[in-house]
């Protein structure tokens, strides 16, 4: 099948361009950046695949039921013009955490940031003419996901003796 789409392409430019584009869209898939710190040294085994990880609002009145730890630190970052939302980030970072073992992320909240600027493509000047350069402005915003990763500690039941 695959290679009846590469016949079917006869002239040698059109199939740069299927590499381009194939290219393209590998890339797209990379418009989120991710980082996580580690606060112990201590690994936790992985949750299962769709193990649903909450998060929970940075508020001063957070409390839970069942005491807890502090594993780690998670980050996501990505540019909305590259189609990125606040529910992407979020759904990053609970991947993040259902790999490190991770039951909830605690103090989360997603900033944006607005900045801009001027893209310059350089003028050039050919047989008979010559092109002025060109000023392109451009306005995007910058999301980021900023979350505490805990995990339950499990109760302690009295060993009978």
């Amino acid at each position: 099948m695959a290679f009846d789409v590469w016949l079917f392409f006869k002239r040698t430019d059109m199939k740069r361009m299927l590499l381009l584009m194939i290219l393209v869209l590998g890339v797209a898939g990379c418009a989120v950046n991710t980082r996580y710190v580690s606060y112990t040294a201590q690994e936790f085994p992985p949750k299962a695949k769709y193990y649903f990880v909450s998060i929970y609002p940075e508020s001063p009145q957070i409390s839970f039921k069942a005491p807890y730890t502090v594993i780690g630190r998670v980050e996501a970052s990505g540019r909305a013009s590259e189609g990125v939302t606040a529910d992407t980030l979020a759904d990053e970072a609970r991947g993040i955490a259902r790999a490190k073992g991770a039951d909830a992320i605690i103090n989360s909240k997603t900033e944006a940031a607005n900045y801009g600027g001027m893209d310059v493509i350089p003028g050039r000047c050919g047989y008979r003419h010559c092109r002025p350069p060109t000023y392109i402005p451009y306005n995007d915003t910058l999301l980021t996901f900023r979350g505490e990763l805990i995990t339950y500690i499990p109760a302690q039941t009295p060993q009978n003796k």
